[in-house]
């Protein structure tokens, strides 16, 4: 079985991923991701195995142990197919709330909006 160093440097040299954008993703600061890739540090757990995982596309539990699939599997829920995820979580938790509050602000700005389905205006519900 690999250890999480082994299994951190694989994603991350298949997604691209350098250790500051690990960092920025996860909130944390480089020396922690320095400690995840020397083997200082054994396990990720919680928001920072989420974050890293999401950006380096692969499943938290190969990432936390090892356990297969490699494969993350696709959310449904993400709702914005032209955006890949591992661009926004690559962003600083600042930064992804603001685009958060953006999006809030465009939905709000909608709902009062026409929704034009089958070629007739409906109000949006």
């Amino acid at each position: 079985m690999s250890s999480l160093a082994e299994r951190l440097r694989e994603a991350m040299d298949i997604a691209g991923v350098k250790q500051v954008e690990l960092a920025r993703a996860a909130g944390i600061k480089p020396p922690s991701v320095a400690d995840w890739l020397n083997g200082k540090t054994k396990n990720i757990r919680g928001a920072n195995l989420v974050s890293v995982a999401q950006l380096l596309n692969v499943s938290e539990a190969w990432l936390a142990d090892g356990t297969l699939p490699r494969e993350r599997k696709l959310d449904s829920d993400w709702p914005f197919p032209r955006i890949p995820k591992q661009r926004y979580y690559a962003l600083s938790e600042a930064q992804r709330a603001g685009i958060e509050d953006w999006v809030a602000r465009q939905i709000d700005a909608y709902e009062d909006q026409p929704i034009v389905k089958s070629g007739k205006a409906e109000r949006a519900a």
